[in-house]
């Protein structure tokens, strides 16, 4: 298409010039026919054969010259305006184009009238409006068709070129009005190439807009693919959030609720050996598990609402751990051991309630399902790593049957990149171990 372009603009610029040198050789023939004229002493005969008094012959070949480069000064400027020019302003142009070129004809006595192609290929070329350009084009042909020789000649006092021509030699008259012939076919050869390169640019760029309104419909198309996609994207990620917030709530209210009910159970429990043993030491034993119970309905508030334990909101995690397990010894005749070896206070909350579920989880499980009387818990670390160790001497099992516990206890490790293993066998209690790597990396994330 670009070479195309480029052979559309040379075909134009050869017609120009083509021209150019159509009008210098036509002003030549009637020069160099004066001066032979003048030569043989035919000047009697000439002027009896002419209707009218013609031009001087060097004032036709300066006047003539100085016009066509007027109107190639006025293409230079076309081109350099470029998609600036105005309609108007091309209009004007194409005009004065038209009336330049009339000029030269009526100087050289119309003995060149293909010189009117010029103005139709600068209007093609330069009228960015189709109707104007289609307008501009039937007005020059108006002006094409009467603008010849044989008609103006019998209306206006004119002379043909070959008037002049006859005064020469036979051979070279054949030459002269041959080498004119050719002028005049290359002329309307370059004009007929520059109208076929223009009809193939226009149907390049209706064939260019035509892909470019299928490839929009055809965006169109993939985009509303696209976005019934992306909405069921995202209503399936809406879904997954549901579940997965729906898990972590049941999670949260089960280790909330269990562990609190776990307490009073126990408490009760131990309420009723009070009763037997020393009734005075009962009232005291219910203040604690009204406290007990009163701090789980908390609890159970709160998680409902930020689901993170209350305690780690008041505490740092040493201390929540250290509370929580003051909390079951002080309820029941549980020993409950806690062993921290890690600076655990400055992970971060997401890594500190992982942790606080886990030992909190563990400690329910080894009381409520183990009947454990002694727990030891211990959380140490090594090169950035997190270890958590919950030891029982409950009753074990031979077949460890994983319930909303344990199972929300690994899901929790293992969305910190870690893992939980087991040890359990009838009679030789329980034992949790808990891996979390990279935990140093995990400070304040």
């Amino acid at each position: 298409m670009i070479e195309r372009l480029r052979s559309y603009h040379l075909a134009r610029f050869a017609l120009l010039l083509v021209n150019l040198v159509g009008i210098v050789y036509i002003a030549w023939i009637i020069l160099s026919t004066t001066d032979l004229i003048c030569l043989n002493d035919n000047a009697r005969d000439m002027l009896e054969r002419l209707r009218a008094v013609p031009i001087q012959p060097h004032r036709a070949l300066s006047l003539s010259v100085a016009l066509y480069l007027l109107l190639l000064l006025s293409v230079f400027v076309r081109e350099s305006l470029g998609p600036k020019l105005s309609l108007v302003a091309a209009l004007v142009f194409s005009v004065a184009d038209l009336v330049i070129c009339v000029i030269i004809l009526g100087v050289l006595d119309f003995g060149i009238k293909y010189l009117l192609l010029v103005p139709i290929a600068n209007a093609i070329a330069y009228i960015p409006d189709k109707i104007w350009k289609t307008a501009f084009t039937a007005l020059v042909v108006l002006f094409y068709i009467p603008l010849d020789y044989q008609l103006v000649s019998v209306g206006f006092p004119v002379f043909s070129i070959d008037d002049y021509v006859m005064y020469h030699p036979a051979l070279q008259r054949a030459y002269l009005l041959g080498f004119r012939n050719i002028l005049i076919s290359v002329g309307e050869v370059l004009f007929i190439t520059f109208l076929v390169l223009e009809v193939q640019n226009l149907l390049d760029e209706s064939i260019r807009i035509k892909k470019l309104n299928r490839e929009l419909t055809e965006s169109r198309d993939k985009l509303a693919v696209a976005n019934v996609q992306l909405q069921i994207y995202s209503e399936q990620a809406e879904e997954t959030a549901k579940i997965r917030e729906r898990n972590r709530l049941a999670r949260e209210i089960h280790d909330t609720i269990g562990h609190c009910l776990t307490g009073i159970s126990l408490g009760l429990a131990a309420a009723r050996e009070l009763i037997r043993s020393d009734p005075n030491m009962l009232g005291s034993q219910l203040e604690r598990l009204d406290e007990l119970s009163r701090r789980g309905l908390e609890d159970v508030r709160r998680s409902l609402k930020e689901l993170r334990p209350d305690m780690l909101e008041r505490n740092i995690l040493s201390d929540a751990l250290t509370k929580l397990v003051d909390e079951i010894n002080n309820c029941s005749n549980r020993n409950i051991e806690l062993r921290i070896s890690a600076p655990m206070d400055n992970l971060n909350p997401s890594l500190q309630e992982t942790v606080y579920r886990i030992v909190q989880e563990s400690i329910t499980n080894s009381v409520r399902h183990g009947n454990a009387q002694r727990i030891i818990v211990s959380i140490d670390s090594d090169n950035g790593a997190l270890f958590l160790r919950i030891k029982d001497d409950g009753i074990g099992c031979s077949r460890v049957n994983e319930g909303f516990g344990l199972h929300y206890m690994r899901e929790r490790i293992l969305e910190k990149d870690g893992f939980v293993e087991i040890e359990t066998q009838p009679g030789k209690g329980f034992e949790i171990s808990a891996y979390i790597p990279n935990a140093g990396d995990r400070f304040h994330d």
